[in-house]
This record gives structure tokens, sequence and C-alpha cells, in this order.
């Protein structure tokens, strides 16, 4: 939802004197985005003073003055009961949740971990209270869905495995031996399961995220000999990524939302000085290395996985009361972008029938509703800073 404020000397003078000292400004959130639909018109009264300064009346009778008018309510996606969950699962928690309506891009829920009180940013506290959040190592304030910047880990797998089938690289059939590494670059990718058949073929390579599966099938997409150059190769992968909506913002109705990264050739010539192949970020295929996304380009990259090809911009807003045919502020949202719709309903649906055995046989069992049909996907991945020059290693992000 976000918060108001008092109008500062800064928002005052962006607005051109519009704002006045003592008005209130939405200051994130969708009070913010939605700043001009909510704030609606300042009334106008004009009053006759003597030379003193005194009032002494209206004048004309009030024929110029004109009344106040309310700002427009929002009607949001959001179910209520299903946001008051999402806040519950991550008290005590640093993380963030997002659910979305594939076919209409409405936001159902979104929440970050830790949270604040928007309470706490009103009356006389406020400023201290705001200093207080703005200084907690936990960071409260930041808003993880839209601005936490992760790397995905196993949840890219059935994007990469799309990647390959479309290119023609793999088949519903295409499996690997492994024993729980894999040994196909100079530096080993260890896998989580050991035992010999997890990889048999894509969807038990899928329900069991064998990293050595997919670590080749990234390997087979930058190598592709249709290209005959792994710099085309990589920078075709990217074309595809970038048309999930990963690496860019996608735009939300909030304001401060982050891109992520998804690594280009310019990216690795500067490190390596041009001298890279597949598996220099062999990593890639895993979800890791130069790769981050947010939860919100996650989850609506699953929703273009459920539409087969195509989304609706993630929004919180359904409706705007009083919009007449000339207001134009979500027509964005009701546009459907057709972004993957090459792709085969088949491919599609080979991966995510993958993604229904990561719950009924797989990583994700714990996940299973009796009478439900559930897809999904885990992910685990590394979680690195840099101090002082040197690589720590923190606990892996899920």
């Amino acid at each position: 939802m976000g918060y108001i404020g008092e109008a500062d000397s800064n928002i005052i003078k962006r607005s051109k004197g519009f704002y006045r000292l003592g008005d209130y400004v939405g200051r994130s959130g969708l009070e913010s985005y939605y700043e001009n639909v909510l704030m609606g018109q300042r009334g106008v009264q004009y009053m006759i003073k003597d030379n003193k300064n005194r009032l002494v009346g209206s004048y004309e009778n009030g024929a110029f003055d004109t009344a106040a008018i309310a700002g427009r309510n929002l009607r949001t996606h959001i179910d209520i009961e299903l946001q008051q969950l999402a806040e519950k699962l991550l008290t005590n928690k640093v993380g963030a949740i997002v659910a979305i309506e594939p076919k209409t891009g409405g936001i159902i829920a979104m929440a970050s971990g830790p949270n604040f009180d928007p309470n706490d940013l009103t009356g006389p506290e406020k400023q201290k209270n705001f200093s207080r959040m703005s200084l907690n190592v936990a960071a409260p304030l930041f808003n993880r869905a839209i601005k936490g910047q992760y790397p995905p880990g196993s949840t890219y797998k059935p994007l990469g495995a799309i990647i390959a089938l479309d290119e023609g690289l793999i088949n519903a059939g295409s499996g690997i031996g492994c024993n729980g590494t894999y040994y196909g670059c100079n530096r080993p990718v260890n896998c989580t399961e050991k035992w010999s058949g997890h990889a048999n073929n894509l969807r038990l390579a899928m329900a069991w995220s064998c990293n050595s599966f997919f670590s080749d099938v990234f390997r087979k997409t930058v190598d592709n000999p249709e290209y005959r150059s792994q710099r085309k190769g990589l920078t075709k992968w990217k074309q595809y990524l970038t048309a999930f909506g990963l690496g860019h913002r996608i735009g939300v109705d909030l304001p401060s939302e982050d891109g992520g990264n998804i690594p280009d050739t310019t990216q690795y010539d500067k490190e390596y000085r041009g001298s890279w192949n597949s598996c220099t970020m062999v990593t890639l295929g895993i979800g890791q290395d130069k790769m981050t996304v947010t939860p919100l380009q996650m989850a609506n990259s699953i929703c273009i996985v459920a539409n087969k090809g195509y989304y609706y911009i993630p929004h919180f807003v359904k409706n705007i009361d009083g919009t007449n045919a000339d207001d134009t502020t979500q027509n964005k949202f009701r546009q459907k972008h057709e972004v993957l719709t090459h792709i085969s309903d088949n491919d599609f649906e080979t991966v995510i029938s993958g993604m229904q055995d990561v719950v009924d046989i797989g990583t994700a069992k714990g996940a299973q509703i009796p009478g439900i049909s559930i897809c999904a996907k885990t992910g685990t991945a590394e979680n690195k800073m840099v101090l002082d020059g040197k690589v720590i290693q923190l606990k892996d992000n899920s």
C-alpha cells in the first residue's frame, strides 16, 4: 500500500509549486504510483480582507469558488486472505512472496519480510522511526519482492529447458548419466542427487533438479552449431530470457522496481578479456553465476510458461472508480504481450508436466494437496559476499 507524508521542499520544487507546505503526498507503494488518481482536486475559496488583513467575507458571494473533489478509489486484485497468509509465513523471516494470476497479470498477494507498520511513519515519531528503520540491517523498508536481486538457482531450469526444446537441442526423451557430478568442464558441478537414473529423461531431470542435465543443456544452447559462434549462442540465449521478462524492469504499478541482471558477451569480455566459452559460465544453466532476478520477475516468467507464451504486466489495481473512456491509466496493464508464442504448445506441455512431477515425485513433494494438480520448481542458490577482497560463503538462498 505504501504510506503518505507531508510534501517537503524537494517534492514542492519538482511539482513546480503545485504542492504546497502542509499538503500530503504518496511517498511509497500504490500511494505514490497512483498519486495523481488518489490526490483528488484542490478546492479554491476567494475571500475579501480589509486593509488590516481581517477577513470580511466571501468574494462575489462565492461565485468563483470551486469545491474540493475527493480522489478516486482503487480496486485491487489482492486476495486479502492470501495476503494475510503470505505476511504470516514471512514472520521473523527474510524473503518475499509473490502470487500472480496468469490470465490477467493481477497480483493477488505480495509480501516482503521483515515488514514494518505504516503507522510508525506518521505522527511526531515519524522521523525517528524512519531513521531507525533505515539503519536496520534487516532493511524492513526494502521491498524484496521487486528490489531483491537473487540468483534464481534451479527455479530457472524450466526456462532453460524450454529454450533448448525450442532450439531443437533436446527433446522429452533426452537424458544424461549422472552419479552426482557433472564433469563436462574443467571444474566439476555437483548435483544433489547421486542415484543412477534420476536424469534419464527431461521430466525426471526436472523432478529431481539434476544440475548435470541442466549444465549440459546450457552448454548445448551456447554451443549450438547453427550459430557457429558461442558469442551468438549466448546472445540468442539472452534474447530468450529477455522475452521471459528477466534482466529488465517489468513495469509493475509500484515505484522503485529493480531489473536484475542477465549477463551478455560484454560482461564476460570485460572479465575474461574476450577469452571465454560455455564452460566459463556453465553455472548459468543452474541459475547461478552472474544471473540475478527479482521474485516478481521469476513469478512472471512462470506465468508465461503457464500461458504458453504470453503475459500481462503484473499489477495490483484491477480498476479505478469513476474511470471514463479517456482515462488511459490502466491501458498498459490490459495489453497482452505475446512474447514466445512461436514456441510450440507441446514444448510448453513437456516442461509443465516436468514441473508437475517436481511435486508428484520430486523435490517438492511437501507441496502436495490431495485432489489438486500442482506444478512447481524448487531452487537453492549459493549465497556469497565479498568483504575486504575475500569471498565469504553465507547460508544458501532458498
